[in-house]
């Protein structure tokens, strides 16, 4: 960790970043080297998921716990769904399980989260910096065909998949629109920058909103 980021981390007790990506961007690997350039974790989708898992959050049990619903993330819920606790579905359930998981993570120190409506969930944080990481379709194509050893067709429908579920997701449980430069404090095109310098780039901006 660079001297410059030593003295950062040392001003400011903690920062969060949160990051939605296109598939095939890169986002990830990029996520992991600001990780290792800061020595904060990085948490994506599956560890989320998975910690929630450890946690015993059975989203069934949600609809019946009035305390695990009084806090931020069930009104933030609340804002664009005006359901009552026995009207939310599993999918709805797992959001907030997920979404507490997320809290939990802030609420420890300095982190990375990737997806999940992470930007959303902590929205009410003052130190978390928003990132969106895209590239042009072809170079995410040909990335996916490289890494993953399939085909053109499989990398495309692979993409059209995967971006769709997590627009879809994100769509659904927020009051934004998954990929919007109003959403977030920066976005990057990968396709034109190298991952190395797109991470520079990212603790750089950190470092200047804080």
């Amino acid at each position: 960790m660079g001297l410059l980021n030593k003295l950062f981390l040392n001003k400011k007790n903690k920062i969060i970043i949160t990051m939605d990506r296109e598939h095939g961007s890169g986002g990830f690997e990029i996520a992991n080297l600001i990780g290792k350039k800061l020595n904060i974790p990085v948490y994506d989708e599956d560890i989320i998921e998975l910690k929630t898992m450890e946690g015993k959050v059975n989203p069934e049990n949600i609809k019946k716990d009035d305390s695990f619903l009084q806090g931020t993330i069930y009104d933030l819920y609340r804002e664009n769904y005006s359901y009552s606790q026995e009207d939310i579905s599993n999918i709805d359930a797992s959001f907030l399980a997920n979404s507490k998981t997320i809290r939990d993570y802030a609420k420890e120190g300095s982190c990375i989260l990737l997806g999940k409506c992470s930007n959303y969930v902590l929205r009410d944080y003052e130190d978390t910096f928003d990132v969106f990481i895209n590239a042009d379709e072809e170079y995410r194509i040909k990335r996916i065909m490289e890494i993953h050893k399939i085909s053109r067709e499989k990398a495309i429908s692979s993409i059209n998949k995967l971006d769709r579920r997590r627009k879809n997701h994100y769509n659904k449980f927020t009051d934004g629109n998954w990929g919007y430069s109003g959403e977030y404090d920066l976005c990057i095109n990968s396709a034109t920058l190298g991952n190395e310098i797109i991470a520079d780039i990212i603790i750089k901006a950190v470092h200047s909103k804080n």
